[in-house]
């Protein structure tokens, strides 16, 4: 494990518990570091840090390459932190199994590995490999990043048997894969254990608000045309609860559900070759999962037609925007947009705020 070992505002004294000393014979107990013979003063210079230069930075001690290394961004250094505690979480909780899963976890590179928001909790121990989306050419300069895989993607659960949180899949052959398949989210609840495709299905609560789910936690609701009473009466910033810093937003720290115009711009961009979304290769893991249906609580559609939702609706009408795409038997793939019924369980697909 990394261990941290001091933080510095200016490149000056710093406190120890230790008496160390650079030219002294009489270190105190700070790290002393003072001028010999003729020289004018002493200073302390890391390699990489420029003179003048005011930041907050960290030195941690990487025991695995022997060395020092520098974290000079805050959120860097907090998400390293957090990273290391949710490796020990591992390490304590599958002791027999930890060694692979974490091997299997630092084959993404340390700043794109993204923990689930509830991971810890036992049921929603995911792990995901961000990816980035490039393409440049002469109408378009994409750069997004988004998440590998759906939320709840059995290839992103480290007790699945089947846990690879690098797998990259594109191309017509993976829309029967169901470790890409994941959660199906009523639209806009938060993780509640509803999402899973097991979940316990109720046709008698309904959710107190778009917050308080009650008696209904963790059940999939199928009753009327919405899953929170008086659903249809919201309005303004109650109807971005899963944009960026929404309360209900699912995914990862950083990310969001994207928005139907963040769908619009990525979907514009892989269709521009006579509508081949079902065999994208740009977006990895973009799978034709189906949606869960309101009746029995099994999968409609599932490796034939993807169904995706988006965190934006325009109206109070028990709708909500989503994008759907399917095949058309010859390697195509057709694909709209839809105010879809927001009791319908579909995959969640985050981007990076």
């Amino acid at each position: 494990m990394k261990k941290l070992l001091l933080s510095l505002a200016v490149l000056s004294a710093v406190a120890v518990t230790a008496q160390v000393g650079i030219n002294t014979d009489t270190p105190q107990a700070t790290l002393d570091i003072s001028a010999k013979d003729n020289q004018e003063g002493g200073d302390l210079r890391i390699e990489g840090v420029k003179e003048g230069k005011s930041t907050q930075w960290l030195l941690i001690w990487d025991e695995e390459d022997n060395k020092l290394v520098k974290r000079t961004s805050l959120s860097e250094i907090k998400r390293e932190i957090l990273n290391e505690i949710r490796l020990d979480y591992i390490r304590k909780k599958y002791p027999d199994r930890a060694g692979d899963i974490i091997n299997k976890i630092k084959q993404c590179t340390p700043e794109n590995i993204l923990f689930d928001k509830h991971f810890g909790d036992g049921k929603h121990d995911f792990v995901y490999c961000a990816t980035t989306v490039n393409v440049t050419d002469y109408y378009t300069n994409y750069n997004k990043t988004w998440l590998n895989l759906n939320l709840g993607a059995a290839y992103a659960d480290i007790n699945s048997p089947h846990f690879n949180p690098t797998v990259n899949k594109t191309g017509e052959a993976i829309h029967t894969d169901e470790n890409l398949y994941g959660s199906y989210y009523q639209w806009q609840r938060a993780s509640d254990g509803h999402e899973f495709r097991n979940s316990q299905i109720t046709t008698e609560l309904l959710a107190q608000s778009w917050t308080k789910t009650g008696d209904a936690v963790g059940k999939f609701i199928d009753k009327g045309l919405d899953w929170v009473d008086g659903g249809e009466k919201a309005s303004g910033s109650e109807l971005q609860l899963w944009q960026a810093g929404g309360v209900n937003n699912p995914c990862p720290l950083g990310y969001h559900v994207p928005t139907i115009e963040e769908w619009t711009v990525l979907i514009n961009l892989l269709e521009r070759d006579n509508n081949r979304m079902f065999i994208q290769t740009e977006l990895p893991n973009l799978v034709a999962g189906g949606i869960r249906s309101r009746n029995d609580g099994s999968l409609d559609d599932d490796g034939s037609a993807g169904s995706y939702w988006s965190s934006s609706s325009d109206d109070a009408s028990y709708r909500a925007d989503a994008f759907y795409f399917h095949s058309d038997g010859d390697n195509y793939g057709y694909v709209y947009y839809s105010g879809t019924l927001r009791y319908i369980g579909k995959n969640v697909r985050c981007i990076k705020d």
